[in-house]
């Protein structure tokens, strides 16, 4: 049975949508198959994407760290993410991306800390390495 489109469903598809909701979730808020709500999306004029499924690539294939970041400039994306998320009329995938940028330099802030101590902390068993084969090739010369 072919269910005609109320003005009210319509705007709040083209909401959800621009929030940037799949079409398998809008199918199942609108209780519509997800070729019903392309079509419609479509004659609505919003971009339809259509995600293609590859285990071969995902984001984070594309991450190849090019150095780490110092306290400094993760303070700066910290307050740039922070400062763009006070901005009024941004749309719920924005914010979420903010959300996530938030979260992420935070959690990278913490663990380069972290980093910065281990790397320390090798250093000085590294030199107290060789202070030790130093200590035992002189006792070893002093007893020869």
């Amino acid at each position: 049975m072919l269910r005609r489109w109320k003005r009210e469903e319509e705007k709040r598809l083209r909401e959800l949508a621009e929030q940037g909701a799949s079409t398998k979730s809008l199918a199942e808020a609108f209780c519509r198959s997800p070729d019903a709500i392309r079509m419609k999306m479509k004659r609505l004029g919003l971009c339809v994407v259509v995600q293609k499924k590859s285990a071969q690539r995902t984001t984070t294939n594309d991450l190849v760290p090019g150095g780490l970041l110092t306290h400094e400039e993760t303070l700066r994306v910290l307050t740039g993410a922070i400062a763009k998320a006070q901005k009024p009329g941004l749309d719920k995938l924005e914010i979420m991306r903010l959300k996530v940028l938030i979260d992420a330099a935070k959690t990278y802030d913490s663990v380069l800390e972290k980093f910065e101590r281990w790397v320390e902390l090798e250093s000085r068993l590294l030199a107290m390495g060789e202070k030790i084969a130093e200590l035992e090739k002189g006792q070893k010369t002093n007893a020869g």
